[in-house]
Order: C-alpha cells, then structure tokens, then sequence
C-alpha cells in the first residue's frame, strides 16, 4: 500500500472528505449497495481509504479493505498498457491493418442495411481499436435499430468453451455497424487488443500481465480468476430487483471467477483489488514508474 498523509498536507479537506464517508454510508442503510470500499489519493499518497457494508448479504462477512471485486473494464486500461509496452518496443505501428496480426480481418464485411454487406473503406488499423473507432460493437444496443447488435448476441463471444483466439474469428466473421474511423462506438475492440498482444508477444494474454505488468507492480491479487486460498475475500456481485432489492448475478464460487477461464478477456476480464488498481494507476500518473 502506498504511503498515507493528512488530506490537507495535499491540498484536501478532511472535513469535505466526510461526505465521502457519509454518503456510501448512506447507499448500504438505504440498501441500494451490500458494501463497498473508497479510496482518494494525491501525489502519491493516499488521504482516504475506508470501507463499507458487508462483501455477502447471506453470511454477512464485513467488506475489507482487500476484498477483491470483478473490475470489468478497468481491465482495458491494463490491456492497452501491455500493447503500448509492444508498440515502444517497435513491434508495430499503431496504423498497421488488424489483418497483418490476425488475417480474419482481411474479409470483414460493413452493414450497408437491407441485408447488404459491402467491403470497407479501408481496412480496422490498431489505432481504430485503441479509439474504438472501428466499427465493432458489443451487442444489445438495441437504439442502432440495426440487426448486427442481434448477430453479436448471437454469436456467444462470452463462452466459457472459447479462447480468445476463436473469440476473436468470430468477431471478424461479423459485419461491422460503421466504416472504420467513421464513427466512435463502444465495442468489443479491447478484447481485439488482448488477442493482439498474444499474437505479437507470443505469450497468452494472463502470462504477459503477470509477468511484465501485474508482477512487477505487486498487484498481487489482480488475475483472471480468484484462486481458492483467496476465496473468502471475493465479493458477492449483486444487482437490483424491480422491487428495490438486491439479488446475487455472480456468485463467488460458483461463478464466472471461481476457476481459470479460457477466455481471457482483455476488455473486462479480471479481478482485483482497490489497493491494486491503485498502483497500476499511480504507474500512469508517474510515467510509467512505480517505487522506481
């Protein structure tokens, strides 16, 4: 854990900083959260670090500081980092084709609607996926009004049975909603990234994180997947009911976490801590270093 200091040795307010406290106080009395934990840091030490509720509803087991929490898509930040470090090394460049790493993008088609399917402007580059600019999507947008969000949903990219080497042939075998760099949109474009940065690397995704970006930060508790000796610090995932309750999506041990996946997504795939995510954040707002 980082270093700790008063708010107002970094220019915060303790009092102000209550309302942090009384606020997510508040979400777990009135029932809309189970628990939860905060954290505010400032130049690099932190000035608020508290927790709240309980991290299961059932055994009413108190949040912890380190209880570990899916984290979704603060993994794409972790993936883009471990491209970038590929890119630096001069591995490519960032407006090579997609094609030239995974040649499946080479016959992808765009949606020109009524059942059309034309060839693109121009060929997805590594820049359109980093900007999301690529003309991918993640499916269930039903405001496109356009069929491809239902082939998205179809075609099952988040099987367990998958690796992202055919998560990622699907993904190229469906029509794009746009030309790429037409148009922003958010999409399964990190998890392209993750595939990426095998292929270039010749490592699987879990293995680069660990060894060039997770070990050497000590986040020790961020992965694909929560090992069992951890168990007992992994948060219940709730959501809320039409009734204003909360109702278990994932639970921690029969869940999508409780063993290794073969899936390894680059979008939203890992698990962590608040203290973790810490570290690989203050690494950004150093420059890339970390306790030197």
């Amino acid at each position: 854990m980082m270093k700790r200091c008063t708010p107002e040795q970094v220019g915060f307010s303790s009092e102000r900083l209550q309302r942090v406290e009384a606020m997510t106080q508040r979400y777990v009395d009135e029932g809309k959260l189970a628990g939860l934990v905060t954290l505010v840091a400032r130049q690099g030490s932190v000035v608020q670090f508290d927790k709240y509720g309980v991290q299961d509803l059932e055994t009413g087991d108190l949040m912890a500081l380190d209880s570990i929490f899916r984290i979704y898509s603060m993994t794409k930040p972790i993936t883009t980092v471990a491209l970038m470090m590929l890119y630096e090394q001069g591995l490519f460049q960032l407006r090579d084709p997609v094609s030239q790493f995974i040649p499946a993008f080479a016959a992808t088609k765009v949606w020109a609607g009524e059942g059309q399917l034309v060839d693109p402007a121009r060929e997805i580059t590594i820049y359109d996926l980093l900007t999301h600019t690529a003309g991918l999507s993640y499916g269930g947008y039903e405001e496109t009004g356009s069929p491809v969000d239902k082939l998205y949903d179809e075609a099952d990219l988040e099987s367990a049975e998958i690796d992202n080497e055919e998560m990622v042939r699907r993904i190229a075998n469906l029509p794009l909603l746009y030309h790429p760099g037409q148009k922003w949109f958010y999409s399964v474009a990190t998890d392209v990234l993750g595939r990426l940065v095998e292929v270039i690397s010749g490592l699987p995704l879990d293995v680069f994180f660990e060894e060039k970006i997770l070990g050497p930060l000590g986040m020790e508790d961020t992965a694909f997947s929560v090992p069992g000796n951890k168990m007992n610090r992994f948060t219940v995932m709730y959501g809320p009911t039409e009734d204003g309750n909360l109702e278990i999506l994932d639970a921690p041990t029969t869940g999508d976490w409780a063993r290794q996946p073969c899936l390894l997504a680059g979008g939203h795939g890992l698990v962590g801590t608040t203290a973790d995510y810490l570290r690989f954040c203050q690494m950004l707002l150093d420059g890339g270093e970390l306790d030197g």
